[in-house]
């Protein structure tokens, strides 16, 4: 199944604003919601975004090439 690609790097840079927030507004970083809501969803969603930008190539690659040999 391939992967959306468009739609994990627009959720990646829509996120760009939020982590900004936080790591230059310390107002924000003190309201406990926001901290919760960076922490446990905004966060892990930029991470495995990018990690799906950054390895989805490699792996449909690798996934081919097996695709192709047998």
């Amino acid at each position: 199944m391939p992967l959306p690609y468009k739609l994990i790097r627009n959720l990646h840079l829509a996120a760009s604003p939020v982590i900004g927030a936080f790591v230059y507004a310390g107002a924000l970083r003190d309201n406990a919601t926001f901290l919760a809501l960076v922490q446990w969803v905004v966060f892990p969603l930029v991470a495995a975004a990018g990690l799906a930008l950054w390895l989805g190539p490699r792996l449909a690659r690798r996934g081919a090439s097996r695709d192709s040999t047998h």
